[in-house]
């Protein structure tokens, strides 16, 4: 059993890249900080009493805010064995006093010119921590003192983890979105250049080899980029452009060959064996013709000088058709539906015309007609009256070697094909589809004559 083939998995996109490496980089950036605040404050024992006693004052007085007793249910901070407070009033009293403080804190008493304090004494015990915050009431000002018993460095974990929130997630979190932000807005308008040229590839044609990249407003290293592709694109039609002059020196240099062949194969006695050799050789000669003609389609110039009547491109070529349609015993009519004039090369669109008519007396049984319709406006069709077209054939005829049957079919396959290079070099569009009454009819559909072909297919020369 033969296994599908995945599709490669897609590779996240440049811009992706960046966000996720700019993020990392500011989260590192980040933990620095953090780690940088943290050093800080663990050689700095006196800032990390002097924001504790700020941290615990300023609970007690949240807790005051609701009532005397809040501050009594208030818990010990952790790593803290002794927790004493006392508030005092503007007039020097104390109002509320949590534990008993000792005989030192109380020599501590605040007077009216006090703001801030804070001390801090090593004892056996640990770290006394002693100190008073002024605030400011509707009654006057009035002082929270408090005094700790710190042991160990746990009471100052709430110390620090406030510092980090105040002072570096609050301040760094939005500068570091808005510094993304603006950085991934930056990417974004550097590769704007890139996604325009990917855009202006995958709108190149196939068929048209003299398409190249615009320059685009850019940086040096787009530029280069593009600059690399425009120059493998010249490569690639120099060297499609020799393929294809290749194709067209072997078919034109096997014209003789199978001519002088064909004369000796007449100059031979009659026999079943020369009826064949002759079969063969038309045949031979009729793909190296194709091969001819679809090199000569391929290499149509990109200008469009002459203005072509419908009518009689049509007229001339039923002319010349006529006899070799009679052979086979088909009758051959010009319908014209009111054609207008385009612009095109005469001799390129009467062979495509031509291999579509060949292409209906092939397909259509003895003693059914043949239809070359002009019109209305720029459109030629041609109408058979035979099978018509199976499921699924019309999106496939008018590709190069396609035949309906590798068995019972002598062509191949490239009469349609050089039917669709040459009207897709004007500019047209070619369809087939099955026709009311029976028969296939195809259709060739081009823009109107004017001073320029809007759209055109540049030929490839």
């Amino acid at each position: 059993m033969t296994e599908a083939i995945k599709a490669p998995p897609r590779a996240p996109s440049l811009l992706r890249q960046i966000a996720v490496r700019l993020t990392a980089l500011m989260a590192i950036f980040a933990l620095l900080d953090v780690a940088i605040v943290v050093a800080m404050y663990a050689f700095d024992r006196q800032a990390l009493a002097e924001d504790f006693i700020e941290q615990q004052a300023h609970r007690v007085d949240r807790a005051l805010a609701v009532s005397p007793q809040s501050v009594a249910d208030l818990p010990d901070p952790i790593g803290v064995s002794t927790w004493n407070v006392i508030v005092v009033d503007a007039q020097l009293r104390p109002v509320l006093q949590r534990h008993n403080p000792s005989p030192q804190t109380l020599s501590m008493w605040p007077d009216a010119s006090t703001l801030d304090w804070t001390r801090r004494n090593i004892a056996s015990s640990g770290t006394q921590v002693t100190g008073a915050r002024r605030f400011s009431g509707q009654a006057g000002p009035y002082w929270i003192l408090i005094e700790a018993n710190v042991s160990g460095g746990a009471a100052y974990g709430p110390v620090i983890g406030q510092e980090l929130l105040e002072h570096v997630a609050l301040p760094l979190v939005p500068l570091t979105l808005l510094l993304l932000v603006f950085s991934l807005q930056v990417v974004r308008r550097m590769l704007a250049p890139l996604e325009a040229a990917a855009r202006e590839v995958d709108g190149l044609d196939p068929s048209r080899m003299d398409a190249r990249l615009s320059a685009l407003q850019g940086s040096h290293e787009v530029g280069i980029l593009v600059s690399a592709v425009n120059r493998a694109l010249d490569r690639w039609r120099h060297a499609m452009l020799l393929l294809k002059s290749f194709t067209a020196d072997a078919a034109h240099e096997l014209r003789t060959p199978l001519s002088v062949l064909r004369l000796r194969i007449d100059a031979l006695p009659d026999s079943p064996g020369k009826s064949r050799l002759g079969e063969d050789i038309q045949a031979m000669t009729r793909l190296v013709n194709q091969m001819l003609d679809q090199a000569q389609a391929d290499v149509l110039p990109t200008e469009l000088p002459e203005e072509i009547s419908l009518h009689d491109l049509a007229a001339a070529t039923v002319t010349q058709i006529a006899p070799h349609a009679f052979a086979c015993g088909h009758d051959i009519q010009l319908v014209d539906q009111g054609g207008s004039p385009i612009r095109g090369h005469g001799e390129a669109l009467g062979r495509a015309l031509r291999n579509l008519v060949e292409n209906a007396i092939r397909h259509t049984p003895p003693g059914r007609p043949i239809e070359v319709i002009v019109g209305p406006g720029p459109r030629l069709s041609v109408r058979d009256h035979g099978g018509g077209l199976a499921p699924g054939e019309a999106e496939k005829m008018f590709d190069r070697f396609w035949r309906r049957s590798r068995s019972g079919d002598t062509g191949a396959g490239l009469g349609l094909g050089i039917v669709r290079a040459i009207v897709e070099a004007h500019g047209g569009a070619v369809t087939a589809q099955n026709a009311p009454g029976g028969g296939a009819l195809f259709l060739c559909e081009f823009p109107p004559a004017g001073p320029a072909l809007p759209g055109a297919r540049a030929g490839v020369g």
